[in-house]
């Protein structure tokens, strides 16, 4: 038995003290990175499937009825669409009776965790 440890052996003891610590840094960092990836891709989904509801409304509006709804009001209260008005935003802008009217979902910058913004 050595009186004094070798500069090596400190070193060596040290590293296997700090070894789990790092270990476990980097499991914890890649964890959270890859649920903020899946809550970023929740977002672009639901955005996308908001928006294909909303066009599938005004579609089915046009074939039953033989004109376009004028206004988002309409097909959110004729099909039942309900959305997180915290989250998105809804662009409906009607181009007559017989054109498909142009809608756009915009996810708020706010909720998309970095600060961006998400617009389609």
């Amino acid at each position: 038995m050595e009186l004094f440890d070798s500069h090596r052996k400190k070193f060596l003891r040290r590293f296997s003290l700090l070894l789990p610590l790092c270990f476990l840094i980097l499991i914890s960092s890649i964890f959270f990175i890859s649920v903020s990836f899946a809550s970023d891709e929740t977002l672009h989904k639901e955005q996308q499937a908001l928006e294909q509801a909303l066009e599938n409304g005004a579609i089915r509006s046009y074939a039953m009825n033989g004109q376009y709804p004028e206004s988002l009001d309409q097909i959110l209260n004729d099909y039942h669409i309900t959305y997180d008005r915290s989250r998105f935003v809804v662009e409906y802008t009607p181009n007559g009776s017989n054109l498909l009217p142009y809608i756009n979902v915009i996810l708020l910058s706010d909720t998309a965790g970095h600060g961006k913004g998400d617009a389609k």
